[in-house]
């Protein structure tokens, strides 16, 4: 504890109050700690975000603690450049037990969320149940919901937000007068519109149980990877809305 104190105490910033990358062995987690440092001079933190995510998943014991420990003070620097103000707490450590950056955490939420909807579809819960899911999902992504650590730099409007108009897509009228929270509920809404499609095509046989179930787990997946930071890893015809681009919209 007190040789982790030291570190924070010594952290060296260079040019633009960067943080500069500690002493590290082996000499591949030094070189990744300069890479990351590059991409979040040039604003790619959702890269970042995601290679530490990758890494906080796979390490064992202490070999891998000094680089995600910088890669957890790029993301603090973002956080206090991009959210400067009454924004909500500081950055929490990726091994926050509700952290947003967990994949594991936000597909539970986005699977939730579906088999709600399904829920609603077959009558057992009513409509309001799933309207006030979808207020609740866009409050945690929009870091507005304290059980739940947000991404530094990330559940921003220019991050996650711009992310959402692209890869759902959402109609670009909103514009840049719409908040965070506008647009998640937008993205929810139309994750549950889908899911209702989806539904709706297997109740009229239009498509087989099995195709069905394909098409809301790729739904469930192409929605966690835009909260989480990964969806523009993916191609970009790769859209959530692309899953039901072929079935009936529900006025049909």
């Amino acid at each position: 504890m007190i040789r982790k104190q030291h570190m924070l105490r010594k952290q060296r910033t260079g040019p633009g109050g960067w943080p500069l990358p500690p002493r590290l062995a082996p000499s591949w987690t030094a070189r990744r700690a300069v890479w990351w440092l590059r991409l979040m001079q040039a604003g790619r933190v959702h890269r970042v975000h995601g290679e530490l995510t990758a890494l906080a998943r796979r390490r064992t014991g202490l070999r891998h603690s000094g680089l995600l420990r910088y890669g957890d003070a790029l993301r603090q620097e973002w956080r206090a450049r991009t959210e400067a103000g009454p924004a909500g707490p500081a950055l929490a450590r990726a091994d926050h037990p509700n952290y947003l950056g967990s994949p594991a955490v936000v597909r539970s939420l986005v699977d939730g969320y579906i088999a709600l909807l399904i829920a609603r579809a077959s009558g057992t819960v009513p409509h309001a149940a799933c309207e006030a899911e979808m207020h609740r999902l866009a409050g945690i992504f929009a870091g507005a919901n304290a059980e739940y650590a947000p991404i530094g730099g990330w559940n921003t409007r220019g991050q996650l937000g711009d992310a959402a108009i692209r890869r759902v897509p959402l109609d670009a009228g909103l514009g840049q007068a719409a908040s965070l929270d506008d647009i998640l509920r937008e993205t929810f809404a139309a994750v549950g519109l889908a899911t209702l499609r989806v539904l709706r095509a297997a109740d009229r046989s239009e498509i087989g149980a099995d195709p069905a179930l394909a098409r809301l787990l790729a739904l469930a997946e192409r929605t966690a990877a835009l909260l989480v930071g990964t969806a523009d890893s993916q191609p970009a015809a790769s859209t959530l809305l692309a899953v039901v681009a072929d079935l009936p919209d529900l006025s049909g």
